[in-house]
């Protein structure tokens, strides 16, 4: 009954040492993959404000640029109905007997 106890105790021991090495290296799996994880989510945090702060800068720019061919616009659509009128002025003053113009007035 000896030999069984001491065969007993020594696969007791094994489990206990396996159990603790588990036990360790689950430890140290979940450490890491948990530093792992902290480290993944600071580098996306930091893409994550690059790119926010991209978009702003980029819109910012895109804003300013559409107000400026805005105002271009607006600036050759005041010069263009200028000159119509003032055409239209010289034509009304000038009247030829072939002009659309005079006949209008005429009427």
């Amino acid at each position: 009954m000896h030999a069984d106890e001491s065969t007993f105790d020594k696969a007791k021991n094994g489990a206990v040492e396996l159990w603790d090495k588990t036990k360790e290296t689950t430890s140290n799996v979940i450490e890491s993959t948990s530093e792992a994880a902290t480290v993944m989510g600071d580098k996306a945090s930091q893409l994550s404000e690059r790119a926010s702060k991209n978009v702003k800068e980029t819109g910012s720019t895109v804003w300013e640029k559409m107000k400026d061919i805005g105002s271009a616009t607006a600036d050759g659509a005041r010069k263009g109905a200028s000159k119509i009128r003032s055409l239209a002025g010289e034509e009304k003053n000038n009247c030829s007997e072939d002009s659309a113009l005079c006949y209008q007035n005429k009427e």
